[in-house]
């Protein structure tokens, strides 16, 4: 399969074959690009971004995974955040939710409200 590496802006355009628990890369200019690769067929995480109520207020906090979450957790983790209101005060980097959809991350405020 042919996969663009977005480790580094140079953005390679690479080759990955996975067959038998191994995974080969070719194409990748730098170790990062081998690294992404390995990690986006065995095991796809990403950032989740999103907004959660804040108990009496109109506007939402905006939050974030502290870390990337395996994909096949992302639903959970966005009805997590469905489900959740934050207590003022909040700073950036405050957590809303531990252990997020019992992922191991937690989920953090992006701004001061």
């Amino acid at each position: 399969m042919k996969m663009i590496c977005i480790s580094c802006p140079r953005g390679c355009e690479m080759d990955v074959s996975a067959a038998g628990g191994a995974v080969s890369v070719s194409g990748n200019a730098c170790p990062k690009g081998e690294a992404y690769a390995k990690s986006e067929v065995t095991n796809p995480t990403r950032m989740v971004t999103g907004l959660v109520r804040v108990a009496g207020m109109r506007k939402p906090l905006p939050v974030k995974t502290k870390v990337p979450v395996p994909k096949a957790k992302i639903d959970a983790v966005l009805f997590a955040m469905h489900q959740a209101a934050a207590q003022l005060p909040v700073a950036i980097g405050d957590v809303i939710i531990p252990n997020v959809a019992e992922t191991g991350v937690d989920l953090v405020a992006t701004a001061n409200m």
